[in-house]
């Protein structure tokens, strides 16, 4: 059986990315063969010139053909475009809409994103990366204030365009709404806010008590005794032997409880731009409900001047590669899009 898929880091969703436009769907494994999978010589250069387009490095066609597997191009990718895995990510870089800004939720990546990057998402998508998820940015921010604060100045030294859809995944949908406003501040234009499944349930928490309950999912996930969690970062990381170093495994998961942290306790005020909900059943986690202390208005009750929901019909952790949820949002932009000429 082929091993399952997970994106290792920002290199990989920018390769799968432009898989899946090319190939029709993302690799389910990383040992996939582009070409046992409907690649031909003209799919090849076409998957060299997106890339090339995405992460401003250049693809010999050649190299396509000798590496064949995701696994591989991936591998060549990241010893020669270092940058990818900067700030400001290129998920696609063509396409004929609004270009589309994923701002990352508590993981502090693009890592699960990748699909909004391939079809049918029709226009340029980015992401940006959180701070201190590479271990010599520093440590990550410390409140909501500074996370966004940190992006503006990301987005500015950047060349990202200055007319953006802004959309968010989970907490990401708050990190992005808080953005969304700073850049509209600034005089940015924001054709949409899209909030992918974002519940306004915000429990306190620490820093601290945020990285123990990633250490609990990762141990969840990986079937290891729980009272591992309780040992903390290198117990669990030498259980895990998941093939980084220390550093990085560590600032991933203080990365994470930095992000719960800055949105504890989190209540929206109204902006004036567009704000499109896409919720599922699970949107909201009854233990978050239970913790959360604060009187919680959800989105559809601030009053916004122009708000619309639509219902998933998969769960939260499917609705990121769920086909006609994708197209849904595409067709959500691309009207907008037309309504504003």
């Amino acid at each position: 059986m082929l091993p399952e898929f997970v994106e290792r880091d920002a290199i990989d969703a920018v390769v799968a990315a432009q898989w899946s436009r090319i190939l029709g769907s993302p690799p389910a494994a990383l040992d996939a063969d582009f070409f046992a999978l409907g690649g031909t010589s003209l799919k090849a250069a076409r998957l060299a010139t997106a890339l090339r387009g995405a992460s401003n490095v250049k693809v010999p066609l050649q190299r396509i053909f000798e590496l064949r597997t995701f696994q591989g191009i991936s591998s060549w990718l990241r010893g020669d475009a270092p940058a990818v895995n900067g700030r400001f990510v290129t998920l696609n870089a063509t396409g004929t809409g609004t270009p589309l800004l994923l701002v990352p939720a508590a993981s502090g990546g693009v890592v699960g994103l990748h699909r909004f990057g391939g079809d049918p998402v029709d226009r340029p998508v980015h992401g940006l990366q959180a701070l201190g998820l590479s271990p010599q940015d520093g440590p990550p921010s410390s409140s909501l204030i500074e996370v966004v604060a940190d992006f503006v100045e990301v987005l500015e030294a950047s060349e990202a365009p200055r007319r953006l859809h802004l959309a968010g995944y989970c907490v990401g949908g708050i990190l992005a709404y808080e953005l969304a406003q700073a850049l509209h501040d600034r005089g940015w234009e924001i054709s949409s806010l899209l909030l992918l499944n974002t519940s306004l349930y915000c429990p306190p928490l620490t820093v601290e008590e945020g990285m123990r309950e990633k250490l609990e999912q990762l141990v969840a996930e990986a079937s290891l005794a729980a009272e591992t969690a309780g040992r903390g970062v290198e117990a669990v990381f030498q259980e895990l032997a998941t093939g980084e170093d220390h550093a990085e495994f560590d600032a991933r998961v203080r990365v994470f409880g930095s992000v719960g942290a800055a949105i504890s306790g989190y209540v929206p005020e109204p902006v004036d731009f567009p704000v499109r909900l896409f919720s599922t059943d699970d949107r909201d986690d009854p233990a978050d409900i239970a913790r959360t202390a604060h009187p919680v208005t959800d989105w559809p009750d601030l009053g916004l001047p122009d708000y619309q929901q639509y219902a998933v019909p998969v769960d939260h952790f499917e609705m990121i590669n769920h086909a006609p949820t994708l197209a849904t949002v595409e067709a959500v932009m691309a009207e907008i899009d037309s309504n504003r000429w």
